[in-house]
């Protein structure tokens, strides 16, 4: 399979001319994003592989140069707190809190109907549902034409991976464990 990724274009206009507002659209309007194939492969793994060096969750960034997603992170830890820690403390090349997309592995219980081992994605293995849940985190701090890059490109990562389920969020009370829970078992888990 010569399948090497997936390049877009972020298709941006605006109706006013002049303000600075549409001075970023426009400089946003002339970039391609491409989605390399280590992006795809990633998530292949964390959704098929199986034991104990099955990647539990991923974060992607957008790359310095506007060009590209990267795979910031690949990580077999299984300590959700890690996670979240890891994800609020991204920053960009200056420093500043930045956005990244993320997919988490999400392991839950339905009491009587048995463990779950999850990837919103909602395949059926054997007896055990995948279910992964892509998460878009874009802190309250982060600046207008990143929120405005990250939210154009969301979407063609989204369908490229396959997610039917994803969070949104700008905190972290947005993306807290039982939230995730209860995304990933259909609202099945309240909490």
């Amino acid at each position: 399979m010569g399948f090497t990724g997936v390049s877009f274009h972020l298709g941006m206009s605006s109706s006013k001319a002049g303000s600075s507002c549409e001075d970023s659209l426009l400089s946003l309007e002339s970039k391609s994003v491409n989605i390399p194939t280590e992006c795809i492969t990633a998530y292949t793994q964390l959704h098929n592989k199986r034991g104990a060096n099955k990647p539990s969750f991923l974060i992607y960034k957008i790359s310095d140069d506007k060009r590209s997603i990267e795979v910031e992170e690949s990580s077999t830890e299984r300590n959700y707190e890690a996670f979240l820690q890891k994800l609020a403390s991204s920053v960009d090349r200056e420093g500043n809190p930045a956005p990244r997309y993320a997919v988490y592995d999400v392991e839950y219980d339905l009491k009587g109907d048995g463990k779950r081992f999850g990837i919103i994605v909602t395949n059926v293995v054997g007896a055990t549902r995948a279910t992964t849940v892509f998460i878009s985190w874009v802190p309250e701090e982060t600046s207008t034409r990143s929120r405005m890059l990250y939210a154009a490109t969301k979407e063609q990562l989204r369908r490229i991976l396959d997610f039917k389920v994803s969070i949104h969020a700008d905190e972290l009370s947005g993306i807290e464990w039982m939230r995730v829970v209860r995304e990933a078992s259909g609202g099945r888990l309240q909490g």
